[in-house]
């Protein structure tokens, strides 16, 4: 028998659509496809992002990338009002970049940087928490 735990706080649940959100992001990367990465982002992505998210996405696929490595999430605080909420993470993106399909080699200037302040606004539609807006403050800080 499966023991149910407590449920999430609703912070949590923001918490973990945003760190479904890099998962998403990372598979839709591999994806090389508009519909397929769509479809694979569209539970963890606001609507009114997914066009310039997907026209990104089209110059990594051009160039014949796809994800390699991944987001490390550090979630510092979670702000909800109504529909909603405001998360910061200190996000290291030193581990994510991408890797070259022709050469099979990774591609060393694809990795961002480590620890890096962002502000993540999540919207509550359809039952589950979506990325609208992220935004770097562009100054470190500790995980």
């Amino acid at each position: 028998a499966v023991t149910a735990g407590p449920a999430p706080t609703p912070q949590e649940a923001v918490a973990t659509a945003y760190r479904g959100y890099w998962q998403a992001y990372a598979a839709a990367m591999t994806a090389a496809n508009a519909a397929q990465a769509r479809t694979v982002l569209a539970p963890y992505e606001a609507q009114v992002g997914m066009p310039q998210l997907i026209k990104t996405l089209q110059v990594v696929w051009a160039a014949h990338e796809v994800a390699y490595g991944g987001a490390v999430t550090h979630v510092k605080s979670v702000q909800i009002t109504g529909t909603r909420a405001i998360l910061n993470d200190c996000l290291d993106l030193s581990h994510f970049g991408a890797v070259n399909q022709v050469t099979g080699r990774i591609v060393p200037e694809s990795f961002g940087l480590p620890n890096l302040d962002y502000y993540v606004t999540l919207m509550r539609t359809g039952g589950r928490w979506r990325v609208s807006n992220m935004q770097s403050v562009e100054v470190p800080c500790k995980p």
